[in-house]
């Protein structure tokens, strides 16, 4: 009998192997549950179930954790064979062969890299593991999503295991114990997420370069770990197309089969072109790509498509930016007009929300959106905010005391009022029980001056910032108050509804000139505001209670929202935008009707002299910048043609060769110009006014679109 062991260290262990176990089991860490249901099987009189299915994607832990079972197996003195699907043919019979030390009594079978056996997975189901002693215990590890058959077939007799990145508390752990300083570890879990293969390749570049670590992990700067991982992540893509639908993934949050098409586009296919005229792509391929798609371990899918995991995502991206930028842009590009065309189009209040959480994410990497987005996620993360509806008779005075809350009595009074009297001009936001989650205040400013209660403090200041310049048939939309139960004006759910609900109203208002929107804190949204495209109207600020307000907005007839769209999707996801332009040289100017008539007919007087129209403002309206090339010469042949339309109708031609012998074509004088049509001077006089306000009118209605 040998003698009972003595306390003390475990023995050396004696082969180089089973020193390379110890070493593996010493930083092994996490799988808590699926080590303890493993534990509990070997435990069980009776199996509690005969298969295990361990998927995921590479680098995830698979092979760890079937080193772990192996060492449950040994500790409970349980027979294990082990096999891997790299080193066997793809036939029943090697597999049997591999299987045969398994005894009659409790015993594990333990395979490995089972995608490799992919095309044997129907003789598994059907004929191997049915005809296997009932003490035995199968676990397959693979790649794959274990095939449908499996969970209807087996029921119960199955365990499936999928495993996901390590938690914190285990990533920390993981780092821990390969040496890395803690001053890195939120820089490495916030590029790996916890993925095994990730936390093992950093600490690995940690161990090499312990004096040259900094603090933080820029997956920029390391293309050497990138490829690493986009070698696991990447080692079963069939095809260029498959890998360009992955690499299309990769630039968005979460991805459909329409959006999916679109990012294929022309030249999709192929994988290599940045131009949107190469050849290639179509429904069917992105409908097979899509599908492709949902069968890979590192893709989840849910409500509004599928998405990669985020280390996936970020790997494949980081190497596309870095191996292919002008790809990278298309694809960019691709996504951004596709989500475009989705927020200018009706929709329900969540999939607006889905959309703007979709194109943030594409500017997440922007200077200027990444201190937010971390806050607008967390916001949106199971939000059960609804909105906006219309406000109902019950709603006044929860509305009021939100503004009561936040703002002050004063400010409380001028929105019940408003309430009150202007009920369509509120709308709210409700959360699951229904309760009043937030509201917004939306006030339409007219020519004929401000609509509503004059002893708003908002009203005057807006009305003179707007007013004089609007147009008939023209309005301006002044968001008046905006707020969150809770977060106020802050990041929120309800915000992110608030903004959305802007663009929507920036894209549907006839006759919309500008909108403003009031804050109370210009410091945190200054810069988003700025990135929207969006200046401040300092001569629109006010105060209520003793609390000042800023304004931000926009002219629209300069750059209407359509346009306003596309220069927004214009740019660069991760750059701050350029400052807007303050030379008044270049910048459209929108005129009245009696100053744009006033300068028409200046316009009409300089004809023939071209150097006198270089300091008129119609050369930066917008019917000359929309005309192109040079802008003088732009602005005189607008004038003439609107002046030949008076050759159309013989009535109106005595007209036209009135202003053609004024202005067009010039006599020195207008007594000459009389004289040359064989006209009485006061008769001639009549012509050319009746000819100048048709030029005139025939230029306003190009200027505004009528």
């Amino acid at each position: 009998m040998p003698p009972a062991p003595k306390d003390g260290p475990p023995p050396r262990p004696t082969t180089l192997g089973a020193h390379l176990d110890r070493a593996r089991h010493a930083q092994f860490v996490g799988r808590a549950a699926e080590l303890g249901a493993f534990a509990e099987a070997l435990r069980a009189d009776r199996l509690p179930f005969h298969v295990a299915h361990v998927w995921g994607p590479g680098g995830i832990g698979k092979t760890a954790l079937l080193d772990e079972v192996a060492r449950l197996c040994d500790e409970a003195a349980v027979p294990v064979v082990r096999v891997d699907g790299r080193d066997l043919d793809p036939e029943p019979a090697a597999v049997a062969r591999a299987a045969a030390p398994l005894g009659g009594g409790r015993s594990v079978l333990l395979v490995d890299t089972y995608e490799r056996l992919g095309a044997l997975d129907g003789w598994f189901q059907r004929t191997f593991v049915p005809g296997l002693p009932a003490g035995v215990l199968v676990v397959l590890a693979g790649r794959d999503r274990p095939a449908p058959e499996w969970r209807v077939g087996w029921g119960g007799a199955v365990r499936m295991v999928a495993l996901r990145n390590l938690g914190v508390s285990d990533a920390q752990a993981f780092l821990d114990r390969r040496g890395v300083p803690g001053e890195a570890w939120e820089g490495v879990l916030s590029f790996t997420h916890g993925h095994p293969l990730a936390l093992a390749l950093v600490a690995e570049r940690f161990r090499e370069r312990p004096d040259a670590a900094p603090p933080a992990f820029d997956a920029a700067h390391e293309p050497a770990v990138v490829r690493a991982l986009l070698d696991r992540f990447m080692a079963d893509v069939p095809t260029p197309a498959h890998r360009a639908a992955v690499e299309g993934s990769s630039v968005v949050r979460t991805v459909s089969e329409p959006l999916l098409a679109a990012l294929l586009g022309e030249g999709g296919a192929g994988g290599g072109g940045a131009g949107e005229g190469e050849g290639g792509g179509g429904a069917g391929e992105a409908h097979e790509a899509f599908e492709w798609l949902r069968g890979l371990s590192f893709v989840e899918a849910g409500p509004a498509g599928v998405r990669l995991h985020d280390l996936v995502r970020e790997t494949v991206e980081a190497d596309l930016r870095w191996r292919d930028p002008a790809r990278y842009a298309a694809l960019h590009g691709r996504a951004r007009r596709h989500y475009s065309g989705r927020l200018q189009r009706p929709a329900s209040d969540a999939a607006r929300r889905e959309t703007l959480a979709d194109y943030v994410h594409l500017y997440r990497d922007n200077p200027v959106v990444r201190p937010l987005m971390g806050r607008l996620l967390a916001a949106w993360a199971g939000a059960r905010v609804e909105g906006p509806t219309p406000l109902a008779p019950g709603d006044v005075d929860a509305v009021a005391a939100l503004a009561a809350r936040h703002e002050g009595a004063a400010s409380a009074a001028v929105v019940r009022r408003w309430a009150e009297r202007r009920p369509e001009a509120v709308e709210v936001f409700r959360d699951g029980g229904g309760a009043v989650a937030g509201f917004l205040l939306t006030l339409r400013l007219g020519p004929a001056g401000p609509d509503g209660d004059a002893s708003d403090p908002a009203l005057g200041p807006a009305w003179a910032a707007v007013g004089g310049r609007l147009r008939p048939d023209e309005t301006a939309l002044l968001f008046r108050s905006w707020m969150d139960a809770d977060a106020y004006q802050g990041v929120s759910t309800v915000q992110s509804l608030v903004f959305a609900r802007t663009v929507q109203c920036y894209l549907s208002t006839p006759g919309l000139a500008v909108s403003l929107l009031a804050v109370a804190d210009p410091n945190l949204w200054a810069p988003v505001f700025a990135f929207a495209g969006l200046r401040p109207y300092p001569e629109a600020a006010f105060a209520v209670g003793g609390r000042a307000y800023a304004v931000f907005g926009r002219d629209w007839r300069a750059s209407p929202p359509a346009e306003w769209l596309d220069g927004l999707a214009g740019q660069s996801p991760d750059r701050a935008p350029a400052p807007p332009a303050l030379d008044a040289a270049d910048a459209l100017v929108v005129l009245s009707e009696g100053d744009f008539a006033d300068a028409a007919r200046r316009a009409l007087k300089a004809y023939a002299r071209p150097h006198r129209l270089a300091d008129n403002p119609l050369l930066r309206s917008r019917l000359v910048r929309e005309r192109g090339g040079d802008e003088v010469e732009a602005l005189r042949a607008l004038l003439r043609e609107a002046a030949e339309e008076l050759r159309a109708g013989v009535r109106d031609v005595p007209y036209f060769r009135a202003l053609q012998a004024t202005y067009l074509d010039p006599e020195p004088t207008q007594a000459a110009a009389a004289e040359r049509l064989g006209l009485p001077f006061s008769t001639f006089r009549r012509h050319l006014g009746r000819g100048v306000d048709h030029v005139v009118e025939a230029l306003w209605r190009r200027e505004t679109g009528g």
